[in-house]
């Protein structure tokens, strides 16, 4: 279980840290037209590293995996 939790975690943190290409808005927006919640300050809180992925609502770190997921085949040009 903890590996699986650790993938995650991983997935989640690269788009966190590609702010170049991914801005709050947009994984909020991609994100709302799924029905999923998560808001730029939470967004912005993980980044900053205000809140850790550790403590961060499990609702939420699922709506990030998806979004990182839906969006890892995308390449930097």
């Amino acid at each position: 279980m903890e590996k699986v939790t650790d993938e995650i975690k991983n997935v989640v943190q690269k788009v966190l840290d590609d702010e170049e290409r991914f801005s709050g808005w947009y994984i909020e927006k991609e994100l709302e037209r799924f029905g999923i919640k998560v808001s730029r300050m939470t967004i912005s809180n993980l980044r900053n590293k205000k809140t850790t992925l550790g403590n961060t609502k499990f609702e939420t770190l699922e709506g990030l995996y998806y979004f990182a997921k839906t969006h890892e085949n995308t390449t930097k040009e």
